[in-house]
């Protein structure tokens, strides 16, 4: 499967990348907020990160969500430190 990278924008995870199958159009992450999730969805936009990432793709933040509905496993959590 090919990956991209997708850099979020706004939400509590704004300017923060990750790496992503390319099939995935919609991005759950934990928010900064207790209980919610930031729903983020690919946009037509791309950024150049830097020559050795290439261009991302941008993922706009659309809403937040209550944790407790959605399968722990479906959500994207930030990489360890």
């Amino acid at each position: 499967m090919a990956e991209l990278t997708a850099v979020l924008r706004g939400g509590s995870r704004d300017g923060e990348s990750t790496r992503l199958d390319e099939s995935v159009t919609t991005l759950r992450a934990v928010s900064l907020a207790p209980g919610l999730l930031d729903v983020y969805e690919a946009t037509d936009e791309h950024v150049r990160r830097d020559a050795a990432e290439g261009e991302a793709t941008v993922y706009a933040f659309v809403t937040q969500e209550p944790a407790d509905e959605l399968a722990p496993e479906m959500i994207h959590l930030p990489p360890a430190p």
